[in-house]
């Protein structure tokens, strides 16, 4: 990627210097044209293109690119409407500064120039110092609006690094295969953050003697802040390796880390769960996270409570231990599943997202399941447009 332009930066009260800018003047008459051009260079504006006719002005503005026309409105051929008209018909040249000077001088004329897209008007005979001091006001305008076109530039830019970083911070799928080929534990996920980021991670951690912890974060609002706040987490959680017997441990240690790092207000709902494949089950541990659908085979919910994490040191995070032989399923999904609506106004209650579960667990293999969850959810709903999070897990036959 290319880092556009550098913005502009202008202290209060100094003159923005218009010595590189470019102005082309459209006008069928020589000595308007020359009389024009002597205030131009005198004001300290040297770059200037003549036209004598409106073709011919429109091909400059295709060569020449200039930061403001200055146009008559009567000329032979095609006119001063005319020109302008093209000039905001092109997306190009939309925004460009458009200075008309002519002898109309009713107030119908006049609205007939603005209705055409002019930026501004002076009347002939022309008058040096008003014409300079409105070409003064177009060309800064100009400017500041493309330093703040630029500003966007930037700013867009650094959000798609952004989303381009966060969406590297997730288990990579020659990981997730190779976990599986181990641990008979195949995963699947859909990871969707919003248009401004978001604050949604998962996380797989390959704990040896077919153990595997699966974990999955949502960090409290949207935006590169709570971007930020994923990347900080993940940093921390390369540091520590989860035991596989106490995940609350787990989640107190990071806790700890989050109170000290994380501004008041904001903080990070988890779920951590330790799948030991080799002896059919599931140790897991929560932190405030939506509750997990779980089939073992029976279907239902797990307890997600807990305080989330970065709010407190004194909060503490308990151990649960579930069976989960070859067949079974867990399903993590962040809030955005049950907290978007229908066209009907209705939420996804527990009740139809565990039978949603149940259908499609059905399906051969975790990603076929995950897609037929994903197209069932989405029927009648507009998009979603919170971070969307979900992962898949189906225990297989442990390899041989």
């Amino acid at each position: 990627m290319s880092l556009p332009e550098a913005t502009l930066d202008l202290p209060a009260g100094q003159a923005i210097d218009l010595s590189t800018c470019r102005v082309l003047i459209i006008d069928d008459s020589p000595a308007i044209r020359q009389l024009i051009g002597a205030f131009l260079e005198n004001a300290g504006i040297p770059l200037v293109e003549n036209a004598a006719n409106g073709s011919e002005g429109l091909a400059k503005v295709e060569a020449f690119e200039p930061d403001l026309v200055i146009l008559d409105i009567v000329m032979p051929g095609m006119d001063g409407y005319e020109v302008c008209r093209r000039l905001r018909a092109d997306p190009r040249t939309r925004t460009l500064p458009v200075l008309v000077e002519t002898a109309l001088d009713s107030a119908a004329d006049r609205s007939s120039v603005f209705q055409a897209g002019a930026s501004d008007v002076i009347s002939k005979p022309i008058h040096g110092p008003e014409l300079i001091a409105r070409v003064r006001l177009q060309l800064e305008n100009r400017l500041l609006i493309r330093s703040l076109e630029d500003h966007v530039k930037l700013m867009t830019w650094e959000m798609e690094l952004a989303r381009y970083m966060q969406e590297n911070l997730l288990p990579r799928e020659d990981m997730l295969e190779s976990l599986a080929a181990a641990t008979g534990l195949a995963i699947a996920s859909h990871f969707q953050p919003s248009a401004n980021l978001g604050g949604d991670l998962w996380s797989v951690h390959a704990l040896g003697e077919g153990r595997t912890g699966v974990s999955i974060i949502d960090f409290t609002g949207h935006g590169l802040a709570a971007a930020l706040n994923t990347f900080r987490l993940h940093a921390l959680m390369n540091q520590m390796t989860p035991d596989p017997e106490d995940p609350a441990a787990y989640l107190a240690a990071l806790n700890a880390k989050l109170v000290d790092l994380l501004p008041s207000g904001q903080f990070a709902t988890m779920f951590l769960a330790i799948v030991d494949s080799r002896h059919g089950r599931m140790t897991f541990a929560a932190a405030g996270s939506p509750c997990p659908v779980i089939g073992n085979p029976g279907i239902g919910l797990l307890d997600g409570s807990g305080l989330p994490l970065g709010i407190s040191l004194e909060a503490r995070y308990e151990n649960c231990r579930v069976p989960f032989p070859e067949g079974s399923v867990l399903f993590l999904y962040s809030d955005a599943l049950t907290e978007s609506v229908d066209r009907r106004g209705l939420y996804l209650d527990s009740s139809t997202l565990t039978g949603l579960v149940d259908d499609c667990r059905r399906e051969d293999g975790a990603a076929k399941a995950l897609r037929r969850l994903i197209a069932r959810f989405l029927e009648g709903r507009g998009p979603v447009t919170d971070d969307l999070t979900l992962v898949w897990m189906s225990q297989g036959p442990l390899p041989a």
